[in-house]
């Protein structure tokens, strides 16, 4: 089986490599000859755990091309372009789209497309439409398999799936999709093609709404002097919510993977005239508790102006190097609108780009950032961060006041009673 991945920035990269892992024979394409340039000598580009190594030891398998004709002779396209958001969640679906009405224009032979990019409900049938009726090629067939990476974890995820969820209307196709994703899972969830598009959207809304209910909980029990910690135990301790809940009091929602999704409903209910309040208060929410680690450092010292405060990870999330939509990075903004000096170390990170360079000081090591801090803030949870010396902490400090959101250095930093340590949920 020949199969065209389309779109290779990390949903791409992944599938590409795993897919040629397998021991398939794997067309790579994207427009962008930069990213082709780098994929061809194993530089993914952005960071992945182990891929530049998958990519290394698939490379006889792959052929990546930024030549659109290349992609037409093959048995299934595969379609992993990441739509990236804006500031307001809002995606980039008409480039994505754009390019698949190219794509699809230049198919002569039965094929079928799989789409895995994150796109609204909605957007297989439109596609359908487009081939039908426009293109009058009835060859072309859909189906839809929800993207279910997570950075830091996508290969493992992806190779080792509890399920794959399959979106699929002619049945005729059933026995290729098996025979694709067999050396992946046989744990098949099979729905028709807009039910499987509705599916990626339900399980991030389930997830971001998890998110926001437990930190709008853990805020609450700061107030009275519950332990957001033991009652989140408590929550998964109950048989219809269980232990793998999505439920942890800590930092807000980042990057825009999940809330990507939440604009989707809420943009759907209204194009639909259908209220969406639980869903759309996600939004709200979230936006208020990215500023828990600004409120609390305004509690506790009142005047930010001229102190310096220290950011221990910048990355929206840990074994990543993407600072887009980042909460630590838009905490550093608020930092400096407030005259603060902002220090800054992230083990992922060699150097910021420009309009962050010029008001975060960047240093190479942990201790350089937070020397003579008034106050430092864990940001990302990068495992090192466990591992600080408390008493090289302590010694550098103006003072030992620690801000972590999501308790991450609880047991090495917050049980020192030298410190000052707040996290989200601790009374």
């Amino acid at each position: 089986m020949k199969i065209a991945v389309i779109g290779l920035w990390h949903l791409g990269a992944v599938t590409a490599a795993c897919l040629a892992k397998a021991g398939y024979d794997v067309i790579a394409y994207d427009p962008d000859a930069n990213t082709i340039a780098n994929l061809k000598n194993a530089k993914p580009q952005i960071f992945e755990p182990g891929l530049e190594n998958l990519l290394l030891e698939a490379k006889d398998r792959i052929c990546f091309t930024a030549d659109r004709d290349n992609v037409f002779a093959v048995d299934v396209m595969w379609v992993t372009f990441d739509t990236p958001v804006d500031n307001n969640d809002v995606a980039d679906v008409e480039f994505v789209v754009d390019e698949l009405k190219i794509i699809l224009t230049g198919i002569q032979q039965e094929t079928l497309m799989i789409i895995s990019s994150q796109l609204p409900v909605g957007t297989s049938a439109s596609l359908k439409k487009f081939v039908d009726e426009t293109l009058q090629k009835p060859f072309i067939d859909f189906a839809c398999i929800p993207e279910n990476l997570r950075l830091g974890k996508a290969i493992d995820v992806f190779t080792h799936p509890d399920r794959i969820v399959v979106g699929l209307d002619n049945p005729e196709h059933k026995t290729t999709l098996e025979k694709l994703l067999k050396p992946f899972s046989d744990n098949l969830i099979w729905m028709s093609v807009v039910s499987a598009e509705m599916t990626k959207h339900a399980i991030n809304a389930f997830l971001a709404i998890s998110v926001t209910f437990i930190n709008e909980l853990a805020a609450l029990c700061e107030t009275v002097g519950a332990d957001g910690r033991d009652v989140e135990r408590g929550l998964k301790s109950e048989d219809r919510i269980g232990a793998k809940a999505y439920l942890r009091p800590g930092g807000a929602i980042g990057g825009g993977t999940l809330m990507r999704d939440i604009y989707y409903l809420t943009q759907l209910g209204k194009r639909s005239a259908r209220d969406t309040f639980l869903i759309s208060a996600i939004i709200d929410s979230n936006h208020y508790h990215k500023q828990w680690s600004c409120r609390k450092l305004l509690d506790l010292l009142r005047d930010l102006k001229g102190k310096k405060i220290a950011m221990l990870g910048l990355t929206y999330k840990a074994d990543t190097d993407t600072l887009r939509r980042s909460t630590a990075i838009e905490t550093c903004e608020w930092l400096h609108s407030q005259g603060t000096q902002v220090s800054a170390y992230d083990p992922s990170i060699t150097h910021l780009p420009k309009e962050l360079a010029h008001f975060i000081n960047f240093q190479t090591n942990v201790l350089d950032a937070v020397a003579s801090a008034d106050a430092v803030v864990i940001s990302t949870e990068w495992p090192q961060f466990r591992d600080i010396n408390v008493e090289d902490l302590i010694s550098k400090l103006n003072r030992p006041l620690v801000i972590d959101p999501s308790g991450f250095v609880a047991k090495n930093i917050g049980s020192d009673l030298r410190i000052e340590y707040f996290s989200v949920g601790v009374p």
